[in-house]
């Protein structure tokens, strides 16, 4: 299970998320769709505590659940 609560997601003054609650369980499947530069990758990468160049308030909590991230490459 992933939870997570009330996260705000910004980088320098721009807010690329703010007040996300969302809980995905086991099986569930989730979909990013936006455009470049919104904060698809910045949301991932917050997730599984790779974004040192975001801010991030709020709760991500894995539930001692391994997430895996591939880097993409251009």
């Amino acid at each position: 299970m992933l939870e997570i609560k009330n996260l705000n997601l910004s980088v320098g003054l721009r807010y690329l998320i703010m007040n996300l609650t969302i809980t995905l369980n086991h099986g569930d499947k989730l979909a990013l769709i936006g455009e470049e530069g919104n904060g698809k990758s910045t949301l991932l990468k917050a997730i599984v505590g790779m974004a040192e160049y975001a801010k991030t308030d709020g709760i991500i909590d894995h539930k001692n659940n391994i997430i895996g991230y591939l880097k993409q490459f251009f």
